[in-house]
């Protein structure tokens, strides 16, 4: 009876022990060790994309400038004296000839002959820039005498972009108390010489101002165009990578079929913002904008919607 209770016992041990290792090698075949990658596990790259696209682009150049008069004038005294009257106030009305500044002499001779200091233009009288009593001298300015004509800004060119500027070219002018406006203006002289301190040279722009709204002493922003080119194929200038230094070798990155594609380019005109593609792309190809860097040749992709 014992012997048959022992041999029970063996026989469940001997059960428990094929199962146990049935069980392990189950656990084992159906490990990680033992799976193999497959082509659905590969990782897409996320990518935003733009469609290249047929627009007008622009080569510019941007400077900061003053609004005067096509025809103003600053009086001056010829002679130190003091003022002893202004003849009209801010605002009236000045005919060419008239006597605007009236001056008391303060050399010893002669010092009963007033000085008259006349307008050679007519117009408004804009400003007034001394009072009764105050000394002026041959370098302190009087008055203002603003008689219209249009409104032109004179601006401060570089010798180095000086060459790129011509009579006739095409210009905007911006300005802080009308932003929602753009005046359009022609650049009307452009100076042959260049001023030896701050090697900068005058060019000025007549501005269309027929609301009046461009006043002398304003400063505005002034846009010269150089080049205009319509029907250009331009995509943004955050889409670009390049390969060589110093901004050499452009280059995107194209989808199709969710596959990115290298896209060597060609360059043309560059605005703020966008760049003209001569060659290496066609109107409505998708170009990755955000999410380029990470990209190679044949890299999969899953187009994500710009914000």
């Amino acid at each position: 009876m014992e012997k048959k209770h022992k041999k029970i016992i063996i026989g469940i041990m001997a059960v428990v022990a094929v199962l146990f290792l049935f069980l392990t090698i189950f656990r084992i075949s159906h490990s990680k060790i033992f799976k193999t990658e497959t082509v659905d596990t590969v990782k897409k790259s996320s990518v935003s994309v733009v469609a290249a696209r047929m627009e007008t682009i622009r080569n510019t150049l941007f400077y900061t400038g003053d609004i005067h008069a096509k025809n103003e004038a600053t009086l001056y005294t010829l002679v130190t004296g003091r003022i002893a009257k202004y003849n009209f106030h801010d605002g009236d009305r000045v005919n060419d000839g008239d006597v605007v500044v009236v001056l008391e002499r303060i050399e010893n001779w002669d010092e009963f002959m007033p000085v008259l200091v006349k307008s050679p233009i007519s117009g408004t009288l804009a400003f007034t820039y001394l009072n009764a009593g105050e000394l002026a001298t041959p370098q302190t300015p009087l008055a203002l005498i603003v008689g219209g004509g249009g409104s032109v800004v004179s601006i401060l060119v570089p010798d180095t972009e000086l060459v790129l500027i011509k009579r006739g070219m095409e210009a905007e002018l911006r300005v802080p108390t009308n932003p929602d406006s753009v005046f359009s203006g022609t650049v009307t002289n452009v100076s042959t010489a260049v001023e030896k301190i701050t090697r900068t040279a005058r060019v000025e722009i007549a501005c269309d101002d027929r609301g009046g709204n461009l006043l002398s002493g304003m400063f505005g922003d002034v846009t010269i165009i150089l080049e205009k080119k319509d029907n250009a194929l331009v995509i943004p200038s955050e889409s670009l990578l390049y390969d060589g230094e110093g901004k050499t070798l452009p280059y995107c990155f194209v989808v199709s079929s969710e596959i990115a594609h290298k896209a060597p380019l060609t360059l043309g005109i560059v605005e703020k913002g966008k760049v003209e593609v001569t060659s290496g792309l066609n109107a409505g190809d998708n170009v990755v904008t955000l999410g380029k860097e990470n990209l190679k040749e044949d890299s999969p992709v899953t187009i994500i919607k710009s914000k």
